[in-house]
């Protein structure tokens, strides 16, 4: 009777376990479907970038809008090998499950098959005229009884054991076919991320051949300083839209500091003690510059901070995001309103971590520093505002 017990214990784990990992492939099974979303949206987005790419070369002056399409599908495929890179992580992971669960379901698979043995045996040795005798020799009815129910229940016990063989089996014949299945996909996964990371070289020297026609190209540079110039117009128009839901804003950041117990400053008491968004050192300071070929005065509307490509890009305080979008000329923007209707702009980034209208604590890694930022290669272009006044970002960071 232990030994039954014992058994019976140990198939229910099993089946506990088995149930648990149908569980965790399930939840892979999800976060690659909504990974493969993703990656088909990107598709969607860098196929039409390719098919606008042949207007802009018909152009006099297309170049700059070569630039900026190569610009914007370098950053698109780099996300996309990202989430390639993720979808194969979470398919080994999955292998992994499988094989265990594999593993298990054959081990079960011993140990009933062991029993179903045995139980063979002990049927040859009480043959039916042997369970005959069982009835005859009985004492009383009721032993007579109680040796049919004996009887009945060994019967019910063996068709279950055999059932539960059955089912295993199938279990395991499925694990193996699972297990073929993402090895075919892990292989395919690493084929399209050779082909990606294979046209991501290709567009990374389409466009260092771009930047050496706009560098030689007096017009041009010309024309690429007007870009920087309706930059700065964007920003002032994100904002002052901004400005327009700034109490729903504020609102949803006085709430998410109470349910984190965030005890901030005011922002304007930090001038001065702001953290760097980047480690690095600028190389083009706020306001007047002097372009160092053309001699002509432009006005930078922020400061660039020179730094080494994947380095995190932090939020200088806690805040939401209220704009994350591409701009001509300086590609992906953050922009993040703190309290008393400060902003903080971040461009040239890319692996953003965070969506519109989101959260962030101070320090908070919000993105990366782009490798292909601008034609001084990768630097962060950092901005701070005061509603439609621009600060210059040095007298603010410590």
């Amino acid at each position: 009777m232990d030994r039954k017990l014992i058994f019976r214990t140990l198939f229910c784990c099993l089946l506990c376990l088995h149930f648990a990992f149908a569980d965790s492939l399930q939840e892979y099974d999800k976060k690659i479907e909504q990974n493969t979303r993703q990656i088909k949206e990107l598709d969607r987005q860098i196929s039409l970038l390719r098919s606008e790419m042949g207007k802009y070369q018909q152009q006099e002056k297309g170049i700059l809008s070569e630039l900026d399409n190569t610009r914007q599908r370098i950053s698109l495929t780099t996300e996309k090998i990202r989430l390639q890179n993720r979808e194969l992580e979470l398919r080994r992971s999955k292998q992994a499950q499988l094989q265990k669960d594999y593993l298990r379901a054959q081990d079960a698979g011993a140990a009933l098959i062991e029993r179903y043995e045995k139980r063979v045996v002990h049927a040859y040795k009480l043959r039916p005229s042997r369970q005959w005798d069982l009835f005859v020799d009985a004492a009383s009815p009721r032993e007579f009884y109680y040796r049919i129910k004996y009887i009945s229940a060994v019967n019910r016990a063996d068709r279950k054991l055999h059932q539960n063989i059955r089912t295993n089996m199938s279990l395991i014949s499925r694990r193996r076919t699972q297990i073929q299945q993402e090895a075919a996909a892990i292989q395919n996964n690493l084929a399209a991320l050779r082909r990606e990371q294979g046209g991501l070289d290709k567009l990374k020297a389409d466009q260092e051949t771009q930047y050496k026609k706009i560098r030689s190209d007096k017009a041009l540079l010309t024309e690429q300083l007007k870009e920087k110039e309706s930059y700065r117009k964007s920003i002032e128009a994100i904002i002052e839209k901004t400005q327009q839901d700034k109490k729903a804003y504020l609102a949803r950041l006085e709430e998410e500091r109470k349910k984190r117990e965030v005890i901030e400053a005011p922002f304007s008491a930090k001038k001065g003690k702001l953290p760097w968004p980047v480690y690095g050192s600028i190389v083009t300071e706020f306001g007047r510059q002097v372009h160092p070929v053309l001699g002509t005065v432009t006005e930078n509307s922020g400061i660039d901070i020179k730094s080494a490509a994947g380095n995190a890009v932090r939020a200088v305080s806690d805040g939401m995001v209220v704009t994350v979008t591409w701009l001509r000329g300086y590609g992906n923007t953050i922009i993040i309103m703190h309290d008393n209707n400060y902003y903080t702009v971040y461009s040239h980034v890319e692996n953003l971590t965070v969506v519109q209208g989101e959260y962030v604590d101070s320090g908070q890694q919000v993105a990366s520093v782009s490798a292909d930022g601008s034609m001084d290669g990768s630097v962060l272009h950092f901005e701070l505002w005061r509603e439609q006044e621009k600060l210059n970002p040095r007298s603010w960071l410590r």
